[in-house]
């Protein structure tokens, strides 16, 4: 079970699907769009935080007691995230936008794969690299509190996203 939880946390497909469902939530209402996907990702922090915790008790004896401690503290994380919505504008900034940069670099790390081959899918990757470091620099500009930041903001999760689905490949992700 925890491969498998593992597995699919690290899938560019899991990231690319929650991107493209948080962009589309700032696009259509950009006013309540970090109150619910601040409620979303607390919701996925304390799923995590019990199956670690679980985890941890159900095979205690090959699990270091740090697994519990992640556990724990993802629950303790993800409450903050549902309850504590109003002062988590800052720190989910924070996260898309490392996100998105993130993205940006498996896309240029695809694209130096491809260089070779100079096909259509090595244009998209890059133009999906470029568009993605666009994305970035607009996102510094734009004041976190504004409707069109937050537009803009889910304009790039829903590229990304997309990107993610249908660019990136699985091994440039490595644990």
């Amino acid at each position: 079970m925890d491969q498998r939880i593992k597995e699919v946390l690290a899938s560019p497909y899991f990231e690319g699907a929650l991107l493209v469902v948080f962009g589309v939530v700032m696009l259509v209402s950009p006013t309540h769009s970090i109150t619910i996907i601040s409620i979303i990702t607390g919701v996925i922090l304390c799923l995590l935080g019990v199956l670690l915790s679980l985890s941890f008790i159900m095979h205690h004896k090959q699990k270091h007691a740090l697994v519990l401690f992640a556990g724990l503290m993802c629950a303790a994380l993800g409450i903050e995230f549902i309850f504590r919505t109003s002062s988590m504008d800052r720190p989910m900034h924070a996260v898309l936008s490392i996100t998105l940069i993130y993205s940006s670099i498996l896309f240029f790390l695809q694209a130096y794969d491809l260089r070779k081959v100079r096909g259509i899918r090595w244009i998209i990757t890059l133009v999906f690299a470029t568009a993605a470091i666009v994305f970035a620099v607009l996102m510094l500009v734009y004041d976190e509190h504004t409707t069109a930041f937050r537009l803009v903001k889910g304009s790039s999760m829903v590229f990304e996203g997309i990107a993610s689905l249908f660019v990136i490949k699985p091994t440039h992700i490595t644990d």
